[in-house]
């Protein structure tokens, strides 16, 4: 019999300028709040379900919920967001 069991793959936006899991954990108990490499993990997952939710409002989009957790924990989704909020802020800044 085959073993169909699928690892589960972590995202973490994390090239050449990111950052793991681990290290967003270490970084904010550097700073003073205790985290674990689970727990950066999960604030980042639900941190991009609200932008995952947010555009499927706006988009009106209906998305099913295990569909939107494969899409939240994705790279790629990951990515873009991160790639997003990296332009943004690059015109807040091209504006001061």
């Amino acid at each position: 019999m085959k073993n169909d069991t699928k690892k589960t793959i972590y995202a973490t936006v994390a090239s050449e300028a990111g950052v793991n899991y681990r290290e967003i954990a270490d970084m904010m108990t550097e700073i003073g709040f205790k985290m674990n490499h689970s727990s950066a993990r999960n604030y980042v997952l639900r941190v991009m379900r609200k932008f995952a939710d947010a555009i499927t409002k706006e988009w009106d989009l209906d998305i099913p919920e295990s569909k939107m957790d494969k899409i939240v924990k994705s790279p790629q989704f990951q990515q873009a967001i991160c790639d997003i909020l990296q332009t943004l802020e690059s015109q807040n800044n091209r504006k001061d």
